[in-house]
């Protein structure tokens, strides 16, 4: 314990008696239904722990000095290696998307504001820091794919003035492939460590500053601090219990994704579980140069023709850096203390923008990878987006204000504003390739998208017209008691115990039983999870 003499500001002081002990009780609601949001950094730290149990294994057969071989004969030779190799691509996949989800979910709730500033930062260094060892592991394999993605990384590095070369030799080695992969392999441990200190103090922030509570909690205003209540139940076994549920769940997908891509035939290159060929084999001229699809939108920025005439390092810097700049300057450029989005409508368009920008550059940039875009086009897809998403917040902020219209839920009008953004751009790509190359194949997507565009503006004219009462829901008890919650526990257990035996004889001798078995393991950690919901349901009425 603490002197009663120590500093009454330190944090350590803070976090271990004001309010409570730590673990942190919670609010009942932060584990009941639409509670999960709360738990994503939870969700990113169990996909991180998968990542670093199954990179560890995978560490004891690579071998730099003959990156693809060592990773071929892993997939092939090792048993079960096709299984590992695969969902820790895929674990880090999951693991990127959540943190992304993270990182918007608390942009738009505010979580950015006092007293959680640092914290807010330290979140954007992870991201940035998953990412890049995310580059440097997908790049490991030494397949087609890897090679191309390290060329554009050499590119970018060495175009940095005065310090380009040093960079382009710190990054991937002095120029042979051995001491490429050396490097790269040096440099994905170092940054996965990295994430592991970050993260810790991250979380020691987040049990500093207290759980966000619903805003509601905090009449909407910043700071948003949970001072504990007598009433929340205890840490142990409820939020135990509801973040087992939650891991077990995420594990699932990891299993699952990858394992049911292994089976199915013609997956594309970007999609694929599995390394494709060799930048020596032949056929390496029939994949595209994709980068991983995590860092396409950096890649296609790299295609823009006003880009390529300043080079691919302060293209990137272009592109990237302001909106990095941006969210790092978030909470001393956002210094009102009301957490509602209406009072926030400029900080709540360029949400909105970045997404549309982030997942549209991506999927141009999965769909002409490589291909040359001309400046008309890029200024077509920042400027009218942009413009659109800014006046439509703006006024709608504004009816909010002068109270011309109510809702009950204004996050679903800006969720269909972004889907309707995306939407939009999608049917202009799409109306360009039919028009220049006459190919009726772009025609069924294209009405599949204006139908999009329909659905959306119907349900903002419906949502605006209504004031959002028709998304209100009703609280309701839905618990299983007695007969009901015994039998259907009953028949997943037994569901387990006939999948657990199916895949216990599944013979580790190919990469598509590897598959089948990864399916079964999938499944069985989807049933866990289903019995703990149904066991907290029961005993705990959540």
């Amino acid at each position: 314990m603490l002197k009663s003499g120590s500093k009454k500001g330190s944090m350590i002081a803070k976090i271990m008696n004001e309010p409570q002990f730590l673990p942190r009780k919670v609010p009942d609601y932060m584990r009941k239904k639409g509670g999960s949001s709360y738990w994503i950094g939870s969700m990113v730290l169990t996909a991180f722990m998968y990542e670093v149990f199954t990179g560890l294994i995978i560490l004891f057969y690579y071998d730099p000095a003959s990156a693809y071989a060592s990773t071929e004969n892993f997939v092939n030779n090792v048993p079960f290696g096709s299984l590992i190799l695969t969902t820790h691509l895929y674990g880090a996949y999951i693991m990127i998307v959540l943190t992304y989800i993270h990182l918007l979910r608390n942009f738009f709730v505010g979580a950015y504001k006092n007293p959680r500033k640092n914290q807010w930062i330290t979140g954007i260094l992870l991201l940035l820091l998953t990412l890049a060892v995310g580059f440097f592991g997908y790049s490991m394999s030494g397949d087609v794919l890897a090679i191309d993605a390290t060329d554009v990384g050499r590119g970018i590095a060495a175009g940095a003035p005065l310090i380009g070369v040093y960079l382009r030799s710190l990054f991937f080695g002095s120029g042979t492939d051995l001491s490429l992969f050396h490097w790269m392999l040096g440099w994905h441990i170092v940054l996965a460590v990295a994430i592991g200190i970050l993260f810790s103090f991250h979380f020691f922030m987040a049990e500093y500053n207290t759980v966000m509570p619903a805003r509601k909690d905090s009449d909407y205003k910043a700071p948003a601090i949970d001072m504990g209540n007598p009433e929340y139940k205890p840490w142990f076994p409820n939020n135990l219990l509801y973040m087992a549920e939650l891991s077990l769940l995420i594990i699932s997908a990891i299993m699952l994704i990858p394992s049911l891509l292994g089976i199915l035939p013609g997956v594309p290159a970007l999609f694929s579980p599995f390394p494709q060929v060799a930048a020596t084999n032949p056929l390496a001229a029939n994949v595209p140069p994709y980068p991983p699809w995590f860092l396409l939108f950096v890649y296609k920025e790299l295609d823009f023709e006003m880009v390529q005439g300043i080079g691919p390092f302060w293209g990137t810097v272009a592109f990237v850096g302001p909106p990095l700049m941006y969210l790092l300057a978030l909470p001393y450029l956002d210094v009102s203390n009301s957490l509602k989005l209406r009072d926030r409508p400029i900080t709540v368009s360029m949400g909105i923008i970045g997404i549309v920008y982030l997942i549209g550059l991506t999927i141009w940039g999965g769909l002409t990878p490589g291909v040359p875009i001309p400046t008309w086009q890029v200024l077509a897809f920042f400027l009218v987006p942009g413009v659109l998403i800014v006046g439509l917040v703006l006024l709608i902020s504004h009816l909010l204000e002068e109270g011309a219209i109510k809702f009950t839920n204004p996050e679903n009008l800006y969720i269909a504003l972004t889907i309707l953004g995306l939407s939009s751009f999608g049917v202009g790509i799409l109306a360009i390739a039919l028009i220049t190359n006459y190919l009726l194949i772009y025609g069924v997507p294209l009405i599949l998208l204006l139908m999009v565009v329909g659905i959306c503006l119907v349900y903002i004219f419906a949502f605006i017209k209504t004031g959002g009462a028709m998304f209100g829901k009703k609280e309701r008890e839905d618990y299983l008691k007695g007969s009901t919650y015994t039998v259907t526990a009953s028949g997943f257990t037994l569901s387990a115990i006939v999948i657990f035996i199916e895949i216990s004889i599944i013979p580790p001798t190919s990469v598509m039983s590897s598959s089948l078995y990864g399916i079964g393991l999938g499944i069985l950690f989807l049933i866990a999870a289903a019995l703990l919901k149904i066991y907290r349901s029961a005993t705990y009425g959540e």
